[in-house]
């Protein structure tokens, strides 16, 4: 066929049913037992796939082909020049009747992802003949009118839950997970993207952040860190929740390291031992086992010039006679000690109660100072105990400093009861 080939008008197809489609399933269920069931058959059942509709309207010498003819469709990131996304697709003996043709392309995963998109059409007619002619210009994928309410925002499908991903197009959810969401934010350049690298993660936005734990949670901010399962990190910069369900309320270069460790804000701060905790400040840590510390500043490192508080507690039958040791912990094992570390003196003070099933009670305060010099635990002085109250003048408390354990111990005596003993202890810690 001789004279000018022209592709008259294109519209791309479904593209707008695949996004709500999206949309509606990345909602998912509800877990088992939270909430109500789902009403009808509102399940992810068939996925919808990367690809669309597109229609055209071939002419050439002026008039509207008819025949048979192959095509040859490439994506680009410009209407001239610019970088080809994905691979070249092939559509070989297709019907144009008078001039209208249609095909259903798919350039991939990814090929989509907010930023605007040119199609390169060539064609050879009839079918098999040739080499294949360009139509120039390349030709705009342009949105449909609902599409617009939703820039920045393309869904990533599987079989179990699509994942969903908002802002800069360079944001990323790693291969293989399901049910990510980012929200929007993200700058050019890999190291300031956001990314959900594990199943259910979330970044709400900013940049530089990174979910990496299985249902992490980063608000937003910048470059914040959460890798533990289910952490969460409100916001902030430079922040790490790392500890299995971990959170880092906001603040900078705060650091939640143990189990259910909280930061809620502040800077340099630290909750390593697990349930332990940080309010705010500047340069605290809160390494045992359920501490609290504050501190509004440091001198060296995190925790060498603080406050913190810890609750000891255990449940046994207490022989009488028989001194037994509270711990951070309780019952559970192993172990958990208040331990002092070298180069450290703690002044403590303690409220130690007591009291049986039956209403047998005791009350005691307590308060002294030990230090660890080279590795050697030790009081300075003698502990003062008090006696606040007690139905049993055989029961008692003491201190005790033990270097075998690096640790101060606070320690119970009953007379034969099945007590629960808690203990509050409330320090001012100083390292050097």
């Amino acid at each position: 066929m001789k004279g000018k080939w022209i592709l008259l008008r294109s519209l791309v197809a479904v593209a707008v049913l695949t996004l709500a489609a999206g949309l509606s399933r990345a909602q998912g269920p509800e877990p088992p037992g939270e909430g109500s069931q789902p009403q009808g058959d509102v399940g992810v059942q068939a996925l919808m796939g990367t690809a669309f509709t597109y229609q055209g309207y071939l002419k050439k010498g002026g008039n509207p082909v008819n025949g048979n003819c192959d095509f040859l469709f490439s994506l680009w990131d410009a209407e001239t020049g610019g970088n080809q996304i994905g691979s070249n697709v092939e559509k070989t003996n297709i019907p144009v009747s008078n001039g209208l043709f249609t095909v259903r392309l798919d350039f991939g995963p990814g090929a989509f992802q907010g930023d605007a998109r040119w199609l390169r059409v060539r064609v050879r007619c009839p079918a098999g003949s040739g080499d294949y002619t360009v139509l120039d210009p390349r030709q705009p994928l342009t949105p449909a009118p609902y599409a617009l309410a939703l820039p920045g925002l393309w869904t990533q499908q599987n079989g179990t839950s699509p994942n969903i991903i908002g802002g800069h197009s360079s944001n990323s959810v790693s291969a293989g997970v399901v049910g990510a969401t980012i929200g929007g934010g993200g700058l050019i350049g890999e190291s300031y993207t956001n990314r959900v690298s594990a199943d259910y993660g979330t970044v709400g936005g900013g940049y530089g952040n990174i979910a990496a734990g299985s249902g992490a949670t980063v608000g937003g901010g910048i470059a914040n860190y959460a890798s533990g399962p289910y952490a969460t990190i409100g916001g902030g910069r430079n922040n790490a929740a790392n500890g299995y369900h971990a959170t880092v309320g906001g603040g900078r270069d705060n650091t939640a390291n143990g189990f259910a460790a909280i930061v809620g804000g502040g800077v340099n701060n630290t909750a390593g031992g697990d349930f332990a905790t940080v309010p705010g400040g500047s340069g605290a840590e809160a390494s045992h086992y359920g501490e609290m510390a504050y501190t509004s500043g440091n001198f060296v490192t995190e925790g060498d010039a603080q406050t913190s508080l810890y609750v000891m507690r255990i449940m046994r039958t207490c022989n009488a006679g028989t001194w037994y040791d509270l711990y951070l912990n309780g019952n559970d094992t192993p172990v958990q000690y208040l331990t002092v570390a070298p180069g450290r003196t703690i002044a403590f003070d303690a409220l130690v109660v007591g009291r049986t099933q039956d209403g047998e009670s005791a009350g005691y305060y307590v308060r002294g100072v030990v230090e660890n010099v080279g590795g050697t635990v030790r009081f300075i002085g003698t502990p003062s105990v008090t006696a606040l109250g007690e139905d049993d003048t055989a029961w008692d408390v003491q201190a005790v400093a033990s270097d075998a354990y690096d640790a101060l111990f606070i320690q119970v005596k009953g007379n034969g009861e099945l007590i629960r003993w808690v203990a509050t202890v409330r320090t001012v810690e100083v390292s050097w």
